[in-house]
C-alpha cells in the first residue's frame, strides 16, 4: 500500500545553491506517483486506453530541508482513500537516516479526456486501495482566500511554451511552481526556512497562452495568483512553518 523509491537528488533539478528546487520537489512527487499507479494498473497509460487521465487539483507541502545536490533520499507514496470523486495522495521525503525533509498531500479527480469532466471513481475503479494514514497535519486540503489584488500587484507575465506542457496537453502543475518561486526569489524569499505550501489549480492552462502573475504579502503569509487569458489558473499561498 505504501510505495517507496530511494534516488539520489539530481543536480540538474538543483538551484545556484546545489539544493534540490522546490517545482522539482513537486515534480518527483508527481513521478513516483506515475510509478505507483503502474504498479497498480492506474497509470497514465493503462487509463489512456480508456480516454481517462488523472489531474491534480489542490495540493499541499510542508517543506523541512530541500535536499543538495546528489544527496541520497527515500520518497514514498500512497492512496489516502476518496470521497467518490477526488482520491487523495500523501508523500514522505526522508534522508536515509530518517530526517524528514518533506512531507505532502494531494487531490486528484479522475477525468473523461474528451469532456474534462470528473467521474465516480467506483465506477471506474474496483478494488482501490488506501492506506489511512495522514503524512501532513491536514486532512483535506480547503480553499485559498486571496486578498484583494489589482493590476498594481502583477509581478510577471510568462507565455505558456512547449516545454512547459506535458503528456495531459495542457501546463504541467510544477511549472507554476517555477513562476511562484521566481516571484518570491525577487522579494528575498528563503527557501532554507521550513515552509508550507499550498496550491489550487482551478484552470488549466495550454500552450501559446499568457500568464500573469500576481503577489502580496499580508503578515507575512505570501499569496500568489497565476491566471491565464480564460480564468484563474493557480491560487497559491506560502507560509513558515514554526
Amino acid at each position: 500500500m505504501i510505495y517507496k523509491q530511494i534516488i539520489e537528488t539530481p543536480s540538474y533539478l538543483c538551484d545556484i545553491d546545489d539544493r534540490l528546487h522546490t517545482w522539482a520537489a513537486v515534480r518527483l512527487c508527481q513521478e513516483v506517483t506515475e510509478y505507483h499507479g503502474n504498479a497498480t494498473g492506474i497509470g497514465f497509460k493503462t487509463l489512456l486506453e480508456k480516454n481517462l487521465a488523472w489531474v491534480i487539483v489542490r495540493g499541499l507541502y510542508n517543506v523541512y530541508r530541500l535536499p543538495d545536490a546528489f544527496e541520497k533520499i527515500e520518497l514514498s507514496t500512497w492512496s489516502r482513500g476518496n470521497n467518490g470523486l477526488i482520491a487523495f495522495r500523501d508523500y514522505r521525503m526522508t534522508t536515509l537516516d530518517g530526517e524528514m525533509l518533506l512531507t505532502g498531500t494531494s487531490h486528484w479527480p479522475l477525468i473523461d479526456m474528451t469532456t474534462r469532466r470528473a467521474l465516480r471513481l467506483h465506477d471506474v475503479i474496483s478494488n482501490y486501495e488506501n492506506h489511512d494514514i495522514l503524512a501532513t497535519d491536514v486532512e483535506t486540503i480547503g480553499k485559498i482566500q486571496l486578498p484583494e489584488l489589482t493590476e498594481a500587484d502583477v509581478v510577471a507575465r510568462h507565455m505558456a511554451v512547449f516545454s512547459m506542457v506535458d503528456h495531459t496537453r495542457h501546463v504541467n502543475n510544477s511549472e507554476y511552481i517555477k513562476l511562484l518561486f521566481d516571484s518570491l526569489h525577487e522579494v528575498g524569499f528563503d527557501t532554507k526556512k521550513p515552509f508550507r505550501l499550498e496550491l489550487n489549480y482551478q484552470m488549466e492552462t495550454r500552450m501559446e497562452e499568457m500568464l500573469t502573475v500576481q503577489y502580496k504579502c499580508v503578515d507575512d503569509v505570501h499569496f500568489i495568483h497565476v491566471i491565464n487569458p480564460r480564468a484563474s489558473s493557480v491560487i497559491a499561498r506560502i507560509t513558515p512553518l514554526v
